[in-house]
């Protein structure tokens, strides 16, 4: 975009509470998808795997949302308005002192983090 005159700016949010991270909507988008899922999927992962999901969603993730979203907002504002605009903003504890870190750690770090805090299907490998 730069040939053009284009700016690029990147706006990496952490959670932040909206109607889109409501955990109730995504325990039943969870439960919609798991439920159509074929038998010998579900007998992979094991029956207590969907509810181990929502328990973590309720344990862990609940305790990261930001409610201010004009962290957000000014971000946007200063990468929209600024002459000097800079090309990457991290609205969010989270995002400044996990997500973004991690994005720039190698591949293999973000997968045992991820793999360790993750419930293990039943027929699993690991």
């Amino acid at each position: 975009m730069a040939p053009f005159g284009v700016k690029v700016v990147c706006v990496e949010p952490g959670f932040f509470k909206t109607d889109m991270s409501d955990l109730e909507l995504v325990k039943k988008n969870f439960k919609r998808l798991w439920d159509r899922l074929p038998q010998n999927v579900k007998d992979d992962y094991g029956h207590s795997f969907l509810g181990q999901i929502c328990q973590r969603l309720d344990d862990k993730v609940k305790n990261l949302f930001d409610k201010d979203l004009m962290k957000v907002v000014r971000c946007m504002e200063h990468g929209i308005c600024a002459v000097h605009p800079r090309t990457r903003y991290s609205p969010g504890w989270d995002s400044k002192f996990f997500w973004l870190p991690l994005s720039y750690a190698p591949t293999w770090i973000s997968d045992r983090i991820f793999l360790r805090n993750s419930p293990k299907p039943k027929k699993s490998v690991l």
